[in-house]
């Protein structure tokens, strides 16, 4: 089809709907034109279905999805937003301009009054629908970074059981192709953000480049630095000198961690850590913390938001001649600058307060303790605060690698399997959800984010497909939570971190039990989540006939009401 069919259908659209005035926002995800409508009954559906493009339509609250598939809804969109950008209205339509606008504030206001009268869920689907707007156009990078990073980490195991570093020109192209997404999500997160609430996409990129800029110190090695330095510590404190320290590095199995940092006899201090250099530690600007949002999801989310409401508010007063130079500067610094000194602190407080609950939790007996980790961990990771638990993780398996009292075998690490139950519990539900679901590209994308888990990647499969849909994430809570009371209750440990589901099960091979218990984790984990989403998820279940169904009603009634006035007004 060429270019100009685009541009008509395109036009089909935009009419079919109720024209410009009735489209507050629109996106485009992998196969949907995602369309968020002020009145959703100006909707002409035999219109849109009569377009040879269309292959079906799709609602979630004031949000029209029209089915357009791979490669044709770019098109599409694309002449979607040069039609939106340009005014071509009528000369009576400008006449009219200000009835217009009483007419849209009207019915945006019914429409709020909609969402507020659906109650407390009605509120986190609404929420929920947010996300996914975000997180739908970023999902394909994720879901190929996550595949492409679990592939490695099984080549890694199998070639490089011994976990010491490699420096190969091969792995260090493996790792810029599978870490640099990851590493980059806020980048993501915070240009998606931007966008979805109408600001300067490219502006969330510069704040998301700021906040993961190497000149910032990486949380990730602040947690290594700090479980290294413990390390330690707690040796030196048995008495143990810097030699016999050395040894137990070098021959407890804690190469993974690199090579071992260099440590000032008197003071106990690391000078100098061998693979990360200097001693990694938050900047501090008098009592305040602050540090770089690496793989970090909330404070991009958030900090998107406020980029995307700044910038509207200094261009409502900045002088127009000078609208383009001031307002992306003043928008970029006052965002950092609220990103590094207020959210930041803000952020490391709530790691600080997750880290010791979670040793608090971990305490409770016969698997209760890691049960609530497993169940709650995906949560921490929506947050991003779930790198403050890699520094725990890496302590409970240095500490699991030591010969225990009375020269007892080390007794391993359970978090490597609390991780386990809490990702493939995700891949469980998103499975389900693949398997219910009428529309091809939601079989689609619940199959691949399925897919992901079992390479130990859950991002596609919570914000793909489980988070916008509520539900069926807390049904995979709930089996991450029976996942992790298994593997607590059979105490299912192993010697190492840092890859999890199929790649991980390397790390149970050297004791047969564990082996079986962590595949027992795996399977139970991932059954109860598919199970309980399969049988009790209903999506588009229809509202029933109580009280707020009749002030549905009436809403309704108001709206059309509204609207054939406001035609009567045009009309005289």
């Amino acid at each position: 089809m060429k270019k100009k069919d685009y541009a008509f259908e395109a036009k089909r659209f935009i009419k079919a709907v109720g024209g410009k005035s009735n489209i507050e926002s629109y996106l485009h995800c992998v196969t949907r034109l995602r369309l968020n409508l002020i009145d959703k009954t100006k909707v002409n559906e035999a219109e849109i279905k009569a377009s040879p493009l269309t292959k079906g339509i799709n609602y979630s609250q004031n949000q029209l999805q029209i089915i357009l598939g791979s490669g044709v809804v770019e098109a599409v969109y694309e002449e979607v937003q040069k039609e939106m950008e340009v005014s071509n209205l009528s000369l009576d339509e400008k006449l009219s301009n200000d009835k217009l606008e009483d007419f849209k504030l009207q019915a945006k206001a019914n429409k709020e009054a909609l969402r507020n009268k659906s109650g407390f869920f009605g509120q986190i689907q609404k929420g929920m629908r947010v996300l996914g707007d975000i997180f739908v156009p970023i999902i394909p990078a994720i879901v190929a970074a996550g595949l492409a990073m679990g592939v490695a980490a099984l080549l890694k195991r199998i070639l490089n059981p011994s976990g010491a570093e490699l420096n190969s020109l091969l792995w260090i192209i493996v790792d810029i192709i599978t870490k640099t997404a990851f590493d980059s999500l806020a980048v993501l997160v915070c240009w998606s953000t931007v966008k979805r609430f109408g600001g300067n996409p490219v502006l969330g990129i510069i704040i998301g480049l700021m906040l993961v800029s190497p000149l910032l110190p990486n949380k990730g090695s602040i947690a290594a630095y700090n479980a290294q330095l413990d390390f330690f510590n707690d040796q030196s404190s048995k008495g143990l000198n810097i030699n016999q320290i050395y040894d137990y590095w070098n021959n407890a199995g804690l190469k993974w961690m690199g090579t071992a940092p260099i440590i000032d006899d008197e003071s106990k201090e690391i000078l100098v850590n061998a693979t990360m250099g200097a001693p990694i530690t938050a900047i501090k600007f008098w009592i305040i913390p602050i540090t770089g949002y690496q793989g970090s999801v909330l404070p991009a989310l958030i900090i998107g938001i406020v980029v995307a409401y700044l910038e509207k508010w200094i261009k409502s007063w900045m002088p127009k001649s000078v609208n383009m130079i001031f307002t992306p500067f003043l928008t970029i610094s006052f965002a950092l600058l609220i990103a590094l000194f207020f959210f930041g602190p803000i952020l490391l407080m709530v790691e600080q307060g997750i880290l010791i609950a979670t040793k608090a939790i971990l305490g409770i007996k016969y698997g209760f303790g890691t049960a609530i980790i497993a169940g709650l961990l995906q949560g921490i990771v929506i947050t991003g605060c779930h790198q403050v638990l890699q520094g725990l993780e890496m302590q409970l398996v240095i500490d699991g690698s030591l010969p225990g009292a009375n020269g007892a075998d080390p007794a391993g690490s359970i978090f490597n399997a609390i991780w386990t139950a809490s990702i493939i519990s995700q891949g469980g539900a998103a499975m389900a959800i693949a398997i219910k679901a009428k529309d091809k590209s939601d079989k689609e994308l619940g199959f691949s984010a399925a897919l992901s888990t079992f390479f130990g990647i859950t991002e596609p499969a919570i914000f793909g497909t489980n988070l916008p849909k509520v539900k069926p994430f807390i049904y995979a809570s709930i089996g991450a939570f029976f996942g992790g009371l298994f593997a607590g209750a059979l105490n299912v440990t192993c010697p190492g971190m840092g890859v999890t589901v199929v790649p991980g099960l390397l790390l149970y091979t050297g004791d047969w039990v564990k082996l079986l218990g962590i595949i027992g984790v795996n399977i139970i984990a991932f059954s109860s989540a598919f199970l309980l989403t399969f049988f009790l998820f209903k999506e588009g279940v229809e509202a029933k006939k109580t009280k707020l169904g009749l002030k549905f009603d009436e809403l309704k009634a108001k709206v059309k009401f509204d609207k054939i006035k406001f035609r009567k007004n045009k009309a005289e």
